[in-house]
């Protein structure tokens, strides 16, 4: 009985903690021993300021080249370096790459390109650590369609729109990379849709607001009650859902429920229940936890984690983001795609 009721207590002190399994340790992110955690005038931990996980070349998944390895080593971090800076092009310092990519005409510099400029401050070898394989838990029947649906677009980002990907899309909701549908959750990050993902975060008693900036895309507010209330009923479905927040210890746990039927990341739709950890871990750090759980998709729930370093806040380098509305070269793709119809040749 006594062996029992301290497993219960450590899992309490762990939860309470705001630690997450497989969670990158704090002494390993060179924390300095001596670091206390900061608090609001009113007593909670305090997340104010502007935060970014930076613009960094990380897959979701884990590679096949680090496989059962959650980190990589120094030699590898400095060879990752060479290469993010050999594959850029001259305005940034490098030469332009001759890899081939898809959708690139080769009339853009390596600032409007995507590619990502530096390590994770981790160090870790993709942003899924739970499970231990670094690897998103798909239904056999769901796998399949969920990674072509990211294939089929640039960016990365999934769309439950292209149902049909021969066609290229009947109208401007069917090109999610060229059409501005604006932020969603949970946020993107290592790819172009996400730039260096700046959030302001700006707290109060009982509320928690944060701004997501978002390149072209168009950016997002988002305030987070943390009095206690329910979610909205199940039958009120919002674009950025139904979030509310509690503290556990340390860690700002954000609970958000009813995704609308548009909702598609990496293949949790609608029935997405997302569950968030702020925890600040340093100075200058915060250590993001995202847990994603969708049982139509997934055999289990499964968790990222993002380091977000601190920014000058006196610099106040975040900026509106207004979307591309109104781009007139997505007449001319949809009349291009009709005309390859009219032709018989299939989209690629």
């Amino acid at each position: 009985m006594f062996v029992g009721v301290t497993a219960v207590v450590v899992l309490h002190m762990a939860v309470s903690s705001g630690q997450v399994p497989g969670a990158t340790p704090a002494a390993q992110l060179g924390v300095p021993a001596s670091w206390t955690h900061p608090r609001t005038p009113w007593g909670d931990p305090d997340l104010e300021g502007i935060w970014s996980s930076g613009y960094v070349d990380t897959a979701m998944e884990r590679p096949t080249k680090y496989e059962g390895r959650e980190f990589m080593t120094e030699e590898e971090v400095a060879a990752e370096r060479t290469r993010i800076r050999e594959g850029g092009d001259h305005s940034v310092g490098g030469t332009k790459s001759t890899q081939p990519r898809e959708g690139d005409t080769g009339a853009y510099n390596t600032i409007f390109s995507g590619r990502g400029r530096d390590v994770i401050r981790t160090k870790r070898t993709s942003f899924v650590i739970d499970p231990p394989d670094g690897q998103i838990p798909y239904k056999p029947e769901t796998a399949e369609r969920a990674r072509q649906e990211r294939k089929n677009t640039r960016t990365g980002v999934l769309s439950n729109i292209l149902e049909d990907n021969e066609r290229g899309g009947d109208g401007p909701e069917d090109r999610p990379n060229d059409r501005c549908r604006g932020f969603a959750l949970p946020h993107q990050f290592g790819n172009a849709e996400a730039g260096g993902a700046f959030h302001r975060i700006v707290q109060s008693p009982g509320l928690v607001s944060i701004y997501y900036e978002y390149g072209p895309h168009g950016g997002a507010f988002r305030t987070v009650p943390l009095n206690g209330r329910p979610h909205l009923p199940s039958g009120v479905r919002q674009w950025l859902g139904s979030s509310v927040g509690r503290w556990e210890g340390q860690t700002l746990v954000v609970d958000t429920v009813n995704f609308t039927n548009q909702t598609n990341y990496y293949g949790a739709g609608e029935n997405l229940h997302l569950l968030e950890r702020f925890t600040r871990v340093g100075p200058d750090l915060i250590l993001y936890h995202a847990t994603i759980e969708d049982p139509t998709t997934f055999t289990r729930p499964w968790t990222l984690e993002v380091p977000l370093s601190l920014n000058d806040g006196k610099a106040n380098q975040i900026f509106e983001t207004p979307c591309h509305e109104g781009n007139y070269s997505l007449t001319g793709i949809l009349a291009g795609s009709r005309a390859r119809e009219r032709a018989g040749v299939k989209q690629k």
